[in-house]
Formats: structure tokens, C-alpha cells, sequence
């Protein structure tokens, strides 16, 4: 896991070493144990190291070809390189490391770009410059676990595994997508359709850029993508058997590693499971990291997770925190780089920093949820199929009233369920998908100031998603919300999240759960099985049950959280009204400050819970003081 970018130059002027030094460092957590550099004509390569495998300098990266006409920079891991590597030596190529990142490198002469990213499997963005042919080649892992952001003005192309080395390169000349912040509002994310600059772009999951020094020729493509079309008929036994075998091999592979690993465990279903095969597979007994809160007992798991502790007999640590979480604010915020207000990244970093004093490398049960349906919209779109025979003007009936209803009492968990399943019911994923959304319908249009509405009014932030319910090819409303989850919030949210976190204080994160061989073959279960007797994530239950205590299992799920909307309404209250309605937030002219206070005052009050909503717009407005004022350090508490 690592930090990398670079400035490649059309023209083939000598490269700003000072400016590539200075995008490379501004990203030294992802890498404190090392630093390399490439220059030559038309490219600059930049890395920083986190030195998992072969800690040599060996290992260093940029690491080159043999004749140095090939340079390549790596973020991530390559958990199939020691497989690769005896074909590569077979066919004459000669090591000077133990490291994934040459098997990249003699892999791209022995086989194509093309071939390589198909060979491979991993968590990973790398760089590629072929210097015989011109070529800078930049490529994403298959689900976008790794970030890699890039600018093309027509003569430099930046790119970086982090957004605020290209701000910084560019000196912040860089401008604010209006579309970007509705679209963060909206899902307290921005997808990976943009970024928070118009002229920054996401790399896509499973992408392959390679640009060339005419910009007429840069060319695009997806390398892999995902069926849930081709459905098997096996036995529930079989179908537990073959996740179990997946899941075994997609754990021993994230074993590998040259420094001290362990597991986060919560006691819940997949990171039990994932601990559990990860215990299976060691020779030695496993170390295993829990959180809980001092004084927030409400999110505290102790107790559960040394139930499985104790089961699996892991080497296991309780991090009891107390968190000042006013106090780092700004510095989350500038780890994310754009708008990021998913709050649960604030126990995510905390819990990754204590661990972090123990080992370097952590397996993780995220995407559980997402491979098993494991989330409640997953169970509203699977009942609804069961409904199918109402006519269809019986639907559209019963789709407005609970709509309705919802809006007059927004806050209403009965009643926005209800209208969930309407939308299901009808079909409606796109109105579905809305529901779950923050600052939606009314409310998204009151927030915004007329005339600054009037610039986005062209367009919603549904409209991503729509184009990926369009595409799928799932033969069930639950299908094609999986599928759609998987190009969608799964990498713009959550592996956001974990890896900004994670990354924040040099802890490598490893989610088996979203290893893609185990992702195609969830992808092949039907969706009867998969929620069989209407049981969210029923499969995955069943195979935890073979390893982890039953009372473990089955029991309430818990969120991952901080109690946000408490503090909102008591001790945070005044100084958040003042940050998003007074001084600087007052002058950006972007948003209804009357709205604003009656929001607060609601929350307050405990009329409507608007914890997300007030939260999304103190990210914003931290972010506006850290990245676009100037005005905010990220080591600066803030004095409100």
C-alpha cells in the first residue's frame, strides 16, 4: 500500500522535479517508510512507500525494466504475483526483488497490458511509462478499491493515488463542480462519474487509460466487468461449500505479507467469518482488534467480539477510545482531499489509528453486505417480486399514496419503509435508490439558493445510478440493485472510506469479501437463495455458523457509528449553527441560511432527525475553509 503520481508532458520539456516532490509528500502517510523518483523525457513518477512485501530497497518503487525503457509505480498489492512469477522466469526474465510490482512490470513485456490486467488479481492502481513507446498507461483495480485521480489539459497529464496532489500542483486553480456538490449532498458522496474539480477525473473501476503525446489518441476501456445474468442451480449445501472454498482462497491470499497483520473484529457476521478462515489458515494464533467507546455504550461490541475471540482462540485486543472528535475534524476532511460525509469514517480512523500501534496490515469484513445482500433495501426489492400479479394500475396507485405519505411526515421510518416497497413494488429502483438519499426531493431544492439551483437544474444525481440500473443484466430487482451497488456506492462510499482512513495513519486495509473471483461467484446464486425466508444475508449466516457461536450470528445488526445526532442537538449545537450560517459560510452565497437554522432547529427540537443533513453541510463547509479559503489547517482545531 502506497502513495503514487506523476506529470507527464506532451511537449517533452524537463518536468518540475520540485513540483513532483511536492505532490509525492503531500501524501507521506500513505507511504512513510520510503520515497522514489523517475525523471525523463515527457514523465516524472513519484512514490511513496509502505513496505509490506520485501522491505529491501529492492522493493523500491519506481521500479524498472531491465533496460530501464519501462518504469512503473504501484498503490495497493498483487495477491497472485507469486503465481505469475515462475512462468515470467521460465520465459527469461530476470528479478532483482521479491516484490509484486516487478511481476507487473516483466508481466506487461511478456504479455500486454491487456493480458496482464486480466492475469492479475489484487487491490491496486499503478502507472505504467513506456518509454519506447511514449505511452503512460494508468489502470484501477476491478472493483476500485485503490483510488487514482488524473488531469488532462491537453499538454500535462497529472494523476495521483490523492486529489490534493494535483490542488497542490495546481496551486488550487482548479474549479468547483457545482453538479459535484449537489451530487455529494445528495449522497454525502460524490460518485466516480466526477470529482469536486471540473478538471479532475476518477480512473473507473476496472479502468485502463493510456495516454499519449498526441492527447487525440488517449484511449479508455473497462477490462473487466461483472454478470449477475448467468444464475446456477445447485443445493443450499453445495452453494455454502463453493462461498466457503472462495472465501478460504480469497483470505490465504491476503495473508501474504512481510510485516505483522491481523483482523478487525466487531463480533458480527463477516468480520467473525473473515477472522474465523483467517485463524483456519494461520499456523500461529491470529491477532484480532476491537473497538469500543468510552461513555458511548450504545456502540460499543466488546462483549460480542470476544465471544468469537475466545471461540477462534485469536490473540485479542480490546481499544478502548474516547475520542475527541470536534478535534480532528479538519484533519479527516483533508485526508479525504473532496466532500466525503459518510460519518462513520470518523470511528473508522480512530479505530484504524489504534490498531495501527500494533500491526501494519488488517483484514477487514467489509463487502460482506454487498457480495451476500445484506442491507434492508436488498430485502424491500426481493418481497416485492412475490407482488408482481397486482395490476399495474393498482401499483401506480399505491406507489403515489405512500409516496404521499412519506413526504408529509419525511421521518417517518413506517411509512418511508412503506413507500420503499411501493417503489420496489412498481418497479422504480431509480425512486428507490432517491429514498435513501440526504438532502432529496423538497428538501434538495430549498437547501440551494434560486439562482444557484437554476445552474444544476439541468440534470439530478440519480442520473448516474440510473445509467447503471439501466445496464444491468440481473433477472430480479435484487440483482440489479446489487449489481448497480457494486459500480456505485461500493467504491464512491465505502472503500472510499476505508481506504482514506486507513491510509491516514499508514494501515493497509484487506477486504477478502471483495475479492473478485468470490464476487463472480456470489454473483451466480439466485436471489431466492440468497434471502431465503426473508432473511437478509441468509447464505452468509449459514456459513459464519460453521465457524463462530450461533448467538454471534443471529442477533440485531449493529451500525458503525458515533452518536452525531445527540451532539448536534447538545454540546455541538451553537458552534455548528455559527460555522454553516455566519462568517464565511454566510458569503459563499450558495445555500438558504434561514433554511438552514430551521434544519438545526428541528434537529434540535427532536422534530425531524437531520443529523446527516446538518453533517453534510459542516463537511462542506470545512472543506471550503481548508482547500478553497486557505484560511484552515488540517492540524488546526476548529475556533468557532
Amino acid at each position: 500500500m502506497c502513495g503514487i503520481c506523476g506529470i507527464f508532458d506532451r511537449v517533452g520539456a524537463p518536468i518540475d522535479e520540485q513540483a513532483l516532490v511536492a505532490m509525492r509528500d503531500i501524501m507521506l502517510t500513505r507511504g512513510p517508510d520510503d520515497a522514489g523518483l523517475h525523471l525523463g523525457p515527457h514523465i516524472g513518477l513519484g512514490h511513496r512507500r509502505l513496505s509490506i512485501i520485501d522491505l529491501s530497497p529492492a522493493g523500491k518503487n519506481p521500479m524498472p525494466n531491465e533496460d530501464g525503457s519501462v518504469q512503473l509505480v504501484l498503490n495497493g498489492e498483487i495477491y497472485n504475483f507469486a503465481e505469475l512469477r515462475p512462468e515470467l522466469e521460465a520465459a527469461g526474465h530476470r528479478f532483482r526483488s521479491r516484490s509484486d510490482t516487478e511481476v507487473l512490470v516483466h508481466g506487461y513485456e511478456q504479455w500486454g497490458l491487456e493480458s496482464l490486467v486480466d492475469r492479475i488479481r489484487g487491490m491496486f492502481a499503478f502507472a505504467l511509462w513506456d518509454a519506447n513507446r511514449r505511452e503512460l498507461s494508468l489502470v484501477r483495480d476491478r472493483v476500485g478499491k485503490k483510488p487514482l485521480f488524473y488531469y488532462d489539459d491537453g499538454r500535462f497529464v497529472l494523476f495521483s493515488s490523492d486529489i490534493k496532489s494535483i490542488w497542490l500542483a495546481r496551486n488550487g486553480a482548479l474549479s468547483i463542480d457545482p453538479k459535484a456538490i449537489d451530487e455529494f449532498l445528495f449522497y454525502y458522496f460524490i460518485q466516480q462519474d466526477r470529482s469536486i474539480f471540473r478538471e479532475v477525473k476518477k480512473v473507473q473501476p476496472a479502468g485502463m487509460m493510456t495516454f499519449r503525446t498526441d492527447a487525440a489518441r488517449t484511449s479508455t476501456a473497462r477490462y473487466w466487468n461483472i454478470s449477475f445474468a448467468n444464475k446456477s442451480n445447485r443445493t443450499e449445501s453445495e452453494w455454502l461449500d463453493g462461498l466457503d472454498e472462495h472465501l478460504h482462497r480469497a483470505v490465504r491470499r491476503r495473508l501474504v505479507s512481510d510485516v505483522p497483520l491481523g483482523a478487525f473484529l466487531s463480533g458480527g457476521v463477516d468480520s467473525s467469518l473473515v477472522a474465523a478462515i483467517m485463524a483456519k489458515e494461520s499456523s500461529r494464533p491470529i491477532s484480532t482488534y476491537t473497538v469500543g467507546f468510552e461513555k458511548i455504550q450504545q456502540y460499543d461490541e466488546r462483549v460480542h467480539a470476544r465471544r468469537v475471540a475466545d471461540h477462534i482462540g485469536s490473540r485479542h485486543t480490546e481499544l478502548v477510545l474516547d475520542p475527541d472528535v470536534w478535534a480532528v475534524l479538519p484533519m479527516i476532511v483533508w485526508h479525504y482531499g473532496e466532500p466525503f460525509g459518510d460519518a462513520s469514517a470518523v470511528p473508522t480512523y480512530f479505530v484504524s489509528k489504534a490498531a495501527r500501534e500494533h500491526v501494519t496490515v488488517v483484514l477487514t469484513g467489509d463487502g460482506g453486505d454487498e457480495a451476500l445482500a445484506g442491507y434492508d433495501p436488498h430485502l424491500s426489492a426481493h418481497r416485492a417480486r412475490r407482488f408482481r400479479w397486482i395490476p399495474r394500475i393498482l401499483l401506480n396507485a399505491l406507489l403515489i399514496s405512500t409516496r404521499q405519505a412519506a413526504r408529509m411526515l419525511p421521518d417517518n421510518v413506517t411509512l418511508d419503509r412503506g413507500a420503499l416497497f411501493a417503489e420496489h413494488l412498481a418497479g422504480r429502483l431509480d425512486l428507490a435508490v432517491r429514498r435513501t438519499s440526504v438532502w432529496r426531493d423538497r428538501r434538495r431544492e430549498r437547501l440551494w439558493r434560486p439562482d444557484r439551483f437554476g445552474q444544476i437544474a439541468d440534470w439530478h444525481p440519480i442520473d448516474p445510478v440510473v445509467e447503471r440500473i439501466l445496464a444491468s443484466d440481473g433477472p430480479t430487482p435484487l440483482d440489479v440493485r446489487m449489481q448497480a451497488m457494486l459500480w456505485t456506492t461500493l467504491p464512491s462510499d465505502y472503500l472510499a472510506k476505508v481506504d482514506v482512513a486507513s491510509m491516514a495513519v499508514s494501515l493497509e486495509a484487506r477486504c477478502p469479501f471483495l475479492d473478485s473471483d468470490f464476487l463472480e461467484y456470489a454473483a451466480t446464486i439466485p436471489a431466492d437463495l440468497l434471502l431465503a425466508n426473508a432473511e437478509l444475508k441468509h447464505l452468509g449466516k449459514l456459513l459464519a455458523s460453521r465457524y463462530v457461536p450461533r448467538e454471534s450470528i443471529y442477533r440485531p445488526k449493529w451500525g458503525f457509528g458515533l452518536p452525531f445526532n445527540y451532539w448536534l442537538r447538545d454540546e455541538w449545537y451553537s458552534r455548528v449553527r455559527r460555522l454553516l450560517t455566519e462568517g464565511p459560510a454566510a458569503r459563499r452565497d450558495l445555500f438558504d441560511l434561514d433554511y438552514i437554522r430551521l434544519v438545526m432547529d428541528e434537529h434540535r427540537a427532536g422534530r425531524h432527525d437531520h443529523s446527516y443533513r446538518i453533517w453534510t453541510l459542516m463537511v462542506l463547509e470545512i472543506w471550503h475553509r481548508l482547500f478553497v479559503d486557505r484560511t484552515l489547517k488540517p492540524t488546526d482545531t476548529l475556533d468557532i
